[in-house]
């Protein structure tokens, strides 16, 4: 499997360009999108575009992706109404929102084309938070990054939702590598050993 990480946007957040098996997938595009599509050449078709959360620094070239490759965009239902709603999203000054056509994630097993996807949902950083597996790459959007967690204090934020998210990433298996919403990749071994908010 290739994944490119593409940065982004005012916040840097992470895009991420997954090709597996004649199957590409855009995750979490946040802007630039005329960059992205630099990642994929003519002849690929882009099976889906995947949303961690509904936050405007992951969301701000989904239209115009979907509208340029007619691929289904996926999000947790939970989520829908940030991709609607610049106030919700923190957007305000930019009115960053989505208008395509949305496909919801099921937590379990969701097969798109002749990839198999992993969701697992995750709430704490918003309602709608999820984690994605392809194979053994764990996208984890804003719920988890190198040595950090997400912030839970924003619309949809939960502490104790955050918490029980955390409680269940502890159980994973530990040789996934972690592919975070900002910052570096790391893995779920190293996350056990050095990140604080996994010390409980």
């Amino acid at each position: 499997m290739e994944i490119h990480r593409i940065p982004v946007g005012l916040h840097q957040a992470n895009c991420y360009i997954v090709k597996n098996d004649g199957d590409v997938f855009i995750i979490d595009p946040g802007a630039r999108p005329e960059r992205i599509k630099t990642y994929l050449s003519q002849d690929e078709r882009v099976a889906a575009i995947l949303l961690t959360h509904g936050h405007f620094d992951h969301i701000g070239a989904v239209d115009e992706l979907a509208k340029e490759y007619k691929c289904p965009v996926y999000l947790h239902e939970e989520d829908e109404e940030l991709l609607k709603d610049s106030e919700l999203n923190y957007s305000q000054t930019r009115n960053v929102t989505v208008k395509s056509k949305l496909s919801f994630f099921t937590e379990g097993v969701l097969r798109i084309a002749s990839t198999e996807l992993h969701i697992l949902h995750a709430p704490g950083h918003t309602k709608g938070s999820v984690l994605i597996g392809i194979r053994n790459d764990l996208f984890t959007g804003d719920v988890l990054f190198k040595n950090s967690v997400g912030r839970t204090d924003l619309a949809g934020g939960s502490d104790r939702e955050m918490k029980n998210t955390l409680r269940i990433v502890k159980t994973l298996d530990k040789k996934l590598s972690v592919h975070p919403g900002h910052g570096e990749s790391t893995t779920i071994e190293s996350e056990l050993k050095t990140n604080p908010f996994l010390k409980f």
